[in-house]
């Protein structure tokens, strides 16, 4: 009897042990869902002819404005009005892997050169606020577009202006010559805007069978203090002959009128002078209401700033470039090109030059 009991014992106790001795099988753990590799960021890189301009400043802030919380990323770079600088902007966007490369072009004489370099950079290339590549440079790369305004346009503005001016006002040829005697204040030289408003403004005088009479032709490089120095030393020369001024910018405008202002002219009626300019900028207007600006021609920044931000977006997107759409009133779309028209701005129409 006490050997079965200790057999049963035994069997007994070497049951616990292997049932102690079992482990319990658990689900094998799920692997982590692999993570989505995050998007690469999409840059447009901007070439800005010179941060200190106003219409830039403005063409700028819109431009940067448009691109916040947007899917393509806005980085600048101000040229300095300096085109050593602005080729060195160029190549450090390349170098950063910019996807589209925003050009307010001042080397004129290198455009083919600069498509040949976005070409093998494969990148999308943008001229803004510039003049258009010839049929001849477009056909180099079929990834270049152009937004700019219509420069003949604003030419024709200021010609018109001063005819219509001269021909109500008589007493406005001063030295009785019966020539239309004026100074001319050039932005860059041989910029296209420039050069273009310069010659249509004079082509519209002559086209209403006003003759002229070049009193002096300077390069005040679109500033302000510039066009007041030269114009303060063409007026001691020439303060008698002096009956017109045409700025190819606002800013210049108004540095010839601070000018003029201080050797006696805009005292009275007798003393005007009449001045056109381009941009209708803030300030522009505001001779405009004063009385010391003739006309201005706008040049929209924002729609400028806005439609650089559209052409990237719709590229971006695969879409056609056409009107429909772009969708910015003010512009024309024709093939690579978006062109935004001009307004002539007087003292009856300042309302339309708000943006």
């Amino acid at each position: 009897m006490k050997k079965f009991l200790s057999i049963l014992l035994a069997a007994t106790m070497a049951l616990s042990l292997a049932a102690c001795g079992a482990k319990e099988e658990t689900p094998a753990a799920e692997a982590p869902a692999a993570e989505a590799a995050p998007a690469e960021e999409v840059v447009a890189g901007v070439c800005w002819y010179n941060f200190g301009d106003t219409f830039i400043a403005n063409a700028r802030s819109t431009l940067n404005k448009a691109a916040e919380g947007g899917a393509i990323k806005v980085v600048d770079a101000d040229s300095l009005n300096d085109v050593a600088t602005q080729t060195s902007n160029i190549n450090n966007f390349y170098t950063q892997g910019v996807k589209y490369l925003v050009v307010n072009n001042i080397n004129t004489n290198a455009i083919a050169e600069i498509i040949e370099q976005a070409k093998e950079e494969n990148v999308t290339l943008i001229f803004a606020n510039t003049n258009s590549p010839s049929e001849e440079e477009f056909e180099i790369y079929e990834n270049v577009y152009h937004v700019s305004s219509v420069a003949t346009q604003s030419g024709t503005i200021m010609g018109e202006a001063l005819t219509e001016y001269w021909n109500a006002h008589p007493e406005a040829d001063r030295n009785g010559n019966g020539k239309l005697d004026y100074v001319m204040l050039l932005g860059i030289q041989g910029h296209y805007d420039t050069e273009v408003r310069a010659s249509y403004s004079l082509a519209a005088l002559a086209d209403a069978g006003i003759e002229t009479n070049c009193v002096m032709e300077t390069i005040c490089n679109y500033q302000r203090a510039d066009a007041q120095n030269q114009m303060a030393s063409i007026l001691q020369a020439n303060m008698n002959d002096v009956e017109a001024v045409i700025a190819c910018n606002d800013d210049m405008a108004l540095g010839a009128i601070e000018a003029l202002k201080a050797t006696g002219f805009f005292a009275d009626e007798a003393s005007y002078i009449p001045v056109v300019a381009v941009d209708a900028t803030a300030n522009g207007v505001e001779a405009l209401k004063e009385g010391t600006m003739l006309c201005t021609a706008l040049n929209n920044p924002v729609t400028l700033g806005n439609s650089v931000y559209k052409l990237i977006t719709l590229l971006e997107e695969g879409k056609d470039l056409t009107q429909e759409n772009v969708g910015i009133d003010g512009t024309t779309v024709e093939g690579h090109h978006i062109y935004i028209n001009y307004l002539g701005i007087t003292a009856e129409n300042t309302e339309d030059a708000a943006y």
